[in-house]
């Protein structure tokens, strides 16, 4: 089942790296020699990490960090490990929904072809294919420990294919508090050498409360004076319209996003002074858990990776929430933190990355073979050497690029909708739809016509994966086209779908 996905042909993407681990240190070639020929773990203060810790901070968008430049102290321990570790400034996420976007933080596929995302009521669960070799999967047929806990009851869930090579997954809709403490549970009775955890945190998020009174961002009564001052005259959490009274919380921001609710500037200072209480609660509480594993010896020769699904929206193009495209939902802060016997030092990368990136470069830096479509970071990371900006793809829809005329992102919407796009280098903000000057449309028509191309091809070729994948996950690859079972010798199926009569190669 396990395979490596590589990069679709003729995609301009960064180059491959081979899965010998090139341009890598002398101790660190030498030590992963080690590990292929005895097959022992590597002594707990060498230069490969024994140990993986992933977090994601459901919601946490980069511009409201420390560390990614925000005045407010939102988030003094994440600081104090961005000093330390590699600081990705222009990390993306793949999706805005928490489902797709974990998807992709889990198997190094694009939401395209995975496939995974939220269903109606009456719609086939769409979940991991169980024939996608998972991050966790990858550690446990390694011999690693595996273990997830997340607190999204719904999505990141067994129904959705998420617990997938955890020797223990829990998923429910308990505080961070609940989490840690499962996770410090496991601790006492897994004591293993060489593990993987993935830790999913959804305090930051709005709260799912309908019926009010409910904040729509929860912490604490002194934070909440910190970070958003006296609530302003008026202010309930919850909408005002008749037949709206009891839409509050996540509801109420709903209403505010579709109009139905008025907005005065008092209002909306409020509502991101309590995101930044949450955002500091949660901090906190990393804080407490990291100074417990400090005492435990967790982590040591441990690899931490801290990043977030999607960001939020404050109405900077007119929604709330994270229904949209824009930086302040698709930006997201990515740190990686390795130990000091691996002799990285503290560095900010200001390359284009993506959550699709997180799986093949995880892997790789500790040694073992990557997964996904795109080639691992490591090399990079290790070496401190240039890493080249990737292609950002959102959804599947939005293309967000760099070339040598700056940063840009491309809208390709359906539903007779006119394309958007925008040069982020000259409009940060995304303001400006350059496609409706005709004037730019005529002077820069050969990049707009890369960027379009380039956005097709990779579009045809996630479909094609994803065709290519569900054949293999339902056993029928007979209807397959040639160009189909290419792809399916492309995802490390070797037999590119032969027969059952055909021998085994």
């Amino acid at each position: 089942m396990s395979y490596t996905l590589k990069a679709p042909p003729n995609l301009p993407s960064r180059p491959m790296s081979p899965k010998t681990f090139p341009q890598r240190s002398a101790v660190l070639l030498t030590c992963l020699a080690s590990l292929a020929s005895c097959g022992d773990p590597a002594p707990a203060d060498g230069p490969v990490p024994q140990r993986v810790l992933l977090i994601s901070l459901d919601t946490l968008r980069a511009d409201h960090t420390g560390f990614g430049g925000y005045s407010k102290p939102t988030t003094p321990f994440l600081d104090s490990l961005a000093e330390r570790g590699i600081v990705f400034e222009n990390h993306f996420a793949n999706s805005n929904c928490t489902l797709p976007s974990h998807a992709t933080m889990l198997t190094g596929l694009h939401y395209q072809t995975h496939g995974v995302k939220p269903v109606g009521p009456d719609d086939d669960i769409l979940v991991v294919p169980q024939s996608v070799t998972t991050l966790a999967e990858r550690f446990q047929e390694n011999g690693y420990a595996t273990a997830g806990f997340a607190s999204h009851g719904t999505w990141l869930s067994k129904d959705y294919g998420f617990d997938q090579g955890f020797d223990v997954f829990k998923s429910s809709w308990d505080d961070a508090d609940t989490v840690i403490e499962r996770y410090l549970d496991y601790l006492d009775e897994t004591p293993a050498k060489q593990s993987f955890a993935f830790l999913h945190f959804f305090d930051i998020h709005s709260d799912n409360s309908r019926k009010g009174p409910c904040y729509p961002y929860q912490s604490s009564g002194e934070l909440i004076a910190q970070f958003a001052g006296d609530k302003p005259e008026g202010f309930t959490g919850c909408s005002t319209g008749e037949g709206r009274e009891e839409n509050c919380a996540s509801e109420y921001l709903k209403d505010l996003s579709l109009k139905k609710e008025p907005l005065p500037e008092d209002h909306l200072n409020y509502l991101m002074g309590l995101y930044d209480a949450g955002i500091r609660k949660m901090d906190d509480k990393l804080r407490d858990l990291f100074a417990v594993l400090e005492k435990r010896g967790q982590l040591k020769n441990t690899l931490v990776v801290i990043t977030a699904d999607h960001g939020e929206s404050f109405n900077e193009h007119g929604t709330m929430l994270h229904d949209t495209h824009h930086d302040e939902v698709a930006r997201v802060p990515l740190i990686m933190l390795l130990p000091e016997s691996s002799g990285v030092a503290p560095r900010r990368i200001q390359s284009l990355t993506q959550s699709t990136d997180l799986a093949p470069t995880i892997l790789d830096l500790v040694g073992l073979e990557p997964i996904g479509q795109l080639p691992s970071l490591a090399p990079g990371i290790m070496e401190n050497t240039a890493i080249a900006d990737g292609f950002v793809l959102f959804h599947a829809h939005v293309g967000i690029g760099r070339d040598a005329e700056g940063d840009y992102k491309y809208l390709k919407i359906g539903g007779g909708k006119s394309p958007h796009f925008y040069d982020r280098s000259a409009d940060p903000q995304e303001l400006h739809n350059r496609l409706e000057d005709a004037e730019y449309k005529e002077e820069n028509r050969d990049r707009l016509l890369r960027v379009y191309q380039q956005m097709n091809e990779l579009n045809k070729a996630n479909q094609l994966l994803h065709k290519s994948i569900m054949a293999r996950e339902s056993g029928d690859t007979t209807k397959l086209s040639a160009e189909a079972l290419e792809a399916l010798k492309g995802l490390g199926y070797t037999d590119g779908g032969r027969s059952p009569d055909e021998p085994d190669e």
